[in-house]
């Protein structure tokens, strides 16, 4: 009974622990966080894709295309994309896929949006981003 209560307070008190570090050394430093910071405060996208540290959002209204691949943003018109293209990247037989887009007169460029492994899901995106800015 007492190595019970003893194992679940070690338990307990590694939980509290590795929250606490957490929530401490991790404030403002998520994959969301420093997506967040990177979008125009005003930004409300229609449509919108996030994973990792990169984002594409669109908003219909003011037609604005929101790019991220953090620690880069741009916010522009769809019709001043260059170029849209699929990517993949193989590595030890896992396959990561990306969606390519080209801004003119960026210092940063192309901007790459993770999809992880979903072909699928990139090639979705891929053709309503081409909807989106017209190629």
């Amino acid at each position: 009974m007492m190595s019970t209560l003893f194992g679940v307070g070690i338990f307990a008190a590694f939980t509290v622990g590795i929250w606490f570090s957490y929530s401490l050394f991790m404030r403002g430093d998520t994959y969301a966080e420093k997506v967040a910071r990177l979008l125009p405060p005003d930004f409300k996208p229609d449509v919108f894709h996030r994973k990792g540290d990169t984002y594409v959002g669109y908003e219909k209204g003011r037609n604005r295309l929101v790019l991220v691949d953090w620690p880069h943003a741009s916010v522009l018109s769809p019709n001043d994309v260059v170029s849209i293209d699929p990517v993949h990247e193989s590595t030890l037989g896992v396959t990561h896929h990306w969606v390519s887009v080209g801004v003119p007169g960026a210092v940063f460029s192309p901007y790459r949006i993770w999809f992880q492994f979903r072909r699928d899901k990139r090639d979705a995106w891929l053709g309503q981003l081409a909807t989106i800015c017209g190629k």
